[in-house]
């Protein structure tokens, strides 16, 4: 009704700029529109204290939406139009805000400058409420350093004091709030609590009461008192909740966390922490995520989780790098605004003068030397401008030059911790390659006991025979059997082609083998692949039999005898072949399928794990060679939720410490390294299909 009625510019943009302030917390857009139209109507009726007031609250927008360059900017007009007025409270009330924005944006010296501002014109004045305001504020900064934090203690104190005095609840709230907080990182738990249920009183059941709620769970699990803890707790999220406050909702959580963390209840505080992150997520709380992640990677690490404790490490590595890097634009952002706004003052100011050298000129020679006494003046004024100038350019630099270094030692901690991570990466692959030498050694061993087998009793009967031949010519020559020597004495002979025949296999053996480990240099080499599946399929076999006596697989093979020798390196081919085998063979061995009946309710077919192992000669889509070695299994098949996450390195779905979840993985990258494609075709209940595409050059 005002707007409508009113003929007065003044009252009008006021209205207008209140309007502004009542919508920034329901919609931004008209709130900016509102503000727009007071600044219009106060520069046409040149109302300096309605642009003062209203560019204030659009500052207070901008601040709000994160537009911190914006807010500076208009916060600057803000106070410089009260102080062409004399308006001592709205120049505090500026200064104030200021003092908050070079706060956020990490410059803890500016904030403060600005601050103790504010301070000063407000103690000038008497008004208590900017005093109390701008003591919190300081404390607030010096909150941020370990070695200030006394400092920040008196000076909310000073706060409180000041709030209690004109009986401001909300700002006695939040200051004993903070003095609650600093009690508690202090353990002087005694003296937090008091403190923080002073806050409550003051704010229960408003969003502002979440946070001591908060902070009082944790305290009194710090004491072991964890009944009264979670109630603290359960009512900070309900009223977070209802409120629809994600933020506080994520706040709550994490403080829920670490009470669930001191009470030992792993998966507890990994539920309300998985919570946390989801919701940090979407609201872009990097802070709170950053903490979530932490905490996770730490509660994974302790359940014997470390390929998801790996995971959160990085995600830990990925945030901090993106505050650092935040933390570091806003900065330059903040230098490079102060540089320009230096600039365009210095440019004002030598215009001006420029002006009133101008209009010298008219005037008489009295005047001229006047105004070059002025202009003199001037000059010193200039240069001493000048010298401020650059040396604020110079504290300017040295404070970027040490966040540079602070982000320097920061990334050297993160790359030192990556470092780790990638020894344990490759002490967990070497892990796999022993595995897979042990498995491959098994197989060995139960394909050479069978020739020594024969040696040794082959051995052991001619060493009779050869004692009885002995025996039988100490008897006098009338009473010697010379039929009998002479046929002992054949069947040592033939003893002895079996035991030469047998060495031979073992030697057979162990030079396939060593010709196999001879390719160790990672030279490739003409390869039947033939002979090199069947080998690791009987190797894989046995090694399965030498591990399980009630090992029961069977299995088959049909090769292609048209597929000609390739250039591999036949042990990486082999350990794929071997690992693959093997996850066949174990999927068949564990799988326990349900009986099917039939029409006379017996049951249809009868189970025999079997493995399969085939190879072809097939043309490619480009018109070349390819030689594919496709292993089947009649297992249980891989379900297709997980199919897509098979190669990726750590998955497994074997039992806690039976598998690395690396041999797919490498398995997928030594066929990659030779030109090749690894596919996997499964059906839950039939079985799985790996198939091995290698081209023939």
């Amino acid at each position: 009704m005002i707007i409508q009625n009113s003929s007065v510019d003044t009252i009008k943009a006021k209205a207008f700029a209140d309007l502004g302030a009542e919508l920034m917390g329901e919609d931004v857009s008209k709130s900016e529109s509102y503000l727009d139209e007071a600044i219009r109507i106060a520069n046409l009726s040149q109302n300096n204290k309605g642009l003062a007031y209203a560019y204030n609250i659009k500052g207070r927008l901008f601040a709000q939406q994160g537009k911190l360059q914006e807010a500076m900017q208009v916060f600057e007009i803000a106070l410089n139009q009260f102080r062409s007025i004399g308006d001592k409270t709205g120049e505090a009330n500026v200064l104030s805000n200021l003092g908050s924005i070079y706060f956020r944006m990490g410059n803890n010296k500016k904030a403060l400058e600005h601050h103790f501002q504010s301070l000063k014109i407000s103690e000038e004045i008497g008004n208590t409420l900017r005093i109390a305001t701008s003591y919190n504020n300081i404390g607030t900064v010096y909150q941020q350093a370990e070695a200030t934090i006394e400092d920040a203690l008196a000076s909310y104190k000073k706060a409180l004091e000041g709030f209690t005095k004109i009986d401001n609840q909300p700002g006695m709230a939040t200051v004993a709030m903070n003095i609650g907080e600093i009690y508690f990182l202090e353990s002087k738990l005694d003296s937090a609590i008091q403190y923080h249920e002073l806050a409550l009183g003051l704010c229960d059941g408003t969003l502002d009461a979440t946070f001591p709620l908060t902070q009082l769970g944790e305290i009194y699990g710090a004491k072991g008192e964890f009944n009264t803890a979670f109630s603290y707790h359960r009512r900070a999220l309900s009223i977070a909740e209802s409120l629809d406050a994600k933020y506080e909702v994520a706040q709550s959580l994490i403080g829920y966390a670490k009470t669930l963390k001191r009470q030992g209840d792993i998966d507890g505080t990994i539920a309300a922490l998985e919570r946390a992150r989801s919701i940090s997520m979407e609201i872009d709380a990097k802070s709170e995520l950053l903490n979530a992640f932490m905490v996770l990677s730490e509660m994974y690490a302790l359940k014997g989780d470390f390929k998801t404790a790996y995971l959160y490490e990085l995600e830990v590595k990925k945030v901090s790098d993106e505050i650092s890097k935040s933390s570091t634009e806003q900065m330059v952002k903040q230098l490079q605004f102060d540089f320009e706004l230096s600039q365009k003052q210095a440019e004002i100011e030598l215009l001006q003068k420029d002006t009133e050298l101008k209009n010298a000129a008219v005037f008489n020679q009295r005047i001229i030397i006047f105004t070059a006494l002025g202009g003199l003046v001037l000059f010193i004024a200039i240069s001493i401008f000048l010298f401020r100038n650059n040396l604020s350019k110079q504290k300017a630099n040295s404070l970027l030059q040490a966040q540079k270094e602070e982000i320097r030692e920061q990334r050297e901690k993160v790359e030192s911790a990556f470092d780790q991570l990638k020894s344990a990466q490759a002490q967990l692959i070497q892990s796999e390659k022993m595995a897979s030498l042990g498995e491959l050694t098994a197989g060995i061993a139960h394909e050479i006991r069978n020739p020594l087998n024969f040696v040794n009793n082959f051995s052991e009967v001619s060493n009779e025979l050869i004692v009885e031949v002995l025996d039988e010519r100490t008897k006098p020559v009338e009473r010697r059997n010379e039929k009998l020597i002479t046929d002992i004495l054949g069947d040592i002979k033939e003893n002895l082609e079996k035991i030469n025949h047998h060495g031979k296999r073992a030697d057979a053996i162990v030079q396939g083998m060593l010709q196999h480990s001879r390719t160790s240099t990672g030279e490739k080499a003409m390869t039947d692949i033939n002979s090199l599946a069947a080998e690791y399929l009987r190797l894989s076999y046995h090694g399965m039999q030498a591990k399980d006596n009630a090992f029961n697989v069977q299995s088959k093979s049909f090769f292609d005898p048209n597929l000609p020798k390739m250039k591999v390196i036949p042990q990486d081919i082999g350990r794929v072949f071997l690992n693959i085998i093997n996850n066949a063979f174990q999927a068949c061995v564990n799988y326990k399928p349900e009986a099917v009946a039939g029409q006379n309710g017996k049951p249809e077919d009868i189970y025999l794990p079997t493995v399969t192992v085939k190879t072809s000669l097939v043309k490619s889509a480009a018109g070349g060679l390819l030689a594919q070695v496709s292993i089947a299994d009649n297992g249980p098949g891989i379900p297709e939720s997980i199919k897509d996450k098979i190669f990726q390195p750590f998955f497994t779905t074997k039992p806690t410490g039976q598998g690395t979840g690396l041999g797919l993985s490498l398995s997928y990258d030594i066929i990659k390294a030779h030109g090749g494609e690894i596919s996997v075709d499964s059906t839950v209940g039939k079985g799985t299909v790996f198939t091995l595409s290698l081209p023939v050059v």
